[in-house]
């Protein structure tokens, strides 16, 4: 089971648990809520930043790390990718040990219009 969780950086310094694509709070940890799934039988958590996703500016290393070093099952970056640098930081600094990418940009094989 893959629990999906999007988490938004709170104004006191935490990240939050929010539902409906990032719209509605949940005042839950979102740490806390990772562990509760891996708890409940989660075998994998899909990580969604919701202040990074669709930025294309990279993924959000604190609280991917952060996920990654509170539970033992795999965590799947997501949000912010925009290039494949990004891949590379959300794997090594973020911890985490696969990365969605839904835009991504890049001129390297890339077939030209003719």
């Amino acid at each position: 089971m893959v629990v999906a969780i999007d988490g938004k950086k709170h104004p006191d310094g935490w990240w939050e648990v929010y539902l409906h694509g990032g719209r509605t709070p949940t005042g839950i940890d979102v740490l806390e809520w990772a562990a509760e799934a891996e708890r409940r039988g989660a075998g994998e958590i899909l990580l969604t930043s919701m202040d990074a996703d669709g930025t294309k500016n990279g993924f959000d290393i604190p609280q991917t790390r952060a996920v990654a070093e509170t539970v033992r099952i795999p965590v799947i970056a997501s949000g912010g990718a925009g290039a494949p640098e990004h891949l590379y930081d959300a794997l090594t600094a973020g911890k985490a040990d696969a990365a969605l990418i839904a835009s991504i940009t890049t001129t390297a094989n890339t077939p030209s219009a003719s």
